[in-house]
């Protein structure tokens, strides 16, 4: 039953949401606009990712987290998909922790 109410809300967000902007946007949008759309993703992920990153707990990390989001920055950079970077970021976080607990 649980099921079945999540899959419920979820049906009911998606539609409510695909409406309002369906009937919202123009079906061209400005190149502007297009961009900032395209760019807000990695904005949004950056920004929570960010500060937890360079400094949790108000003390700076010098560990896995910090060559992870360097990885994470390169693999975006070098191949433009916010998936790969965030794949290969949680890889390299998993590897770096493995290695440096033996």
């Amino acid at each position: 039953m649980t099921w079945i109410a999540i899959a419920g809300s979820a049906i009911v967000t998606y539609l409510v949401r695909a409406f309002a902007l369906r009937v919202a946007l123009p079906s061209t949008l400005p190149r502007g606009v297009a961009r900032y759309l395209d760019a807000l993703p990695a904005a949004i992920i950056a920004a929570l990712a960010g500060p937890a990153v360079l400094v949790p707990n108000s003390v700076p990390t010098r560990g896995p987290e910090l060559a992870a989001a360097i990885v994470v920055v390169a693999v975006v950079a070098w191949r433009r998909n916010l998936l790969a970077g965030v794949l290969a970021g949680v890889a390299a976080v998993a590897l770096l922790r493995l290695v440096l607990a033996a």
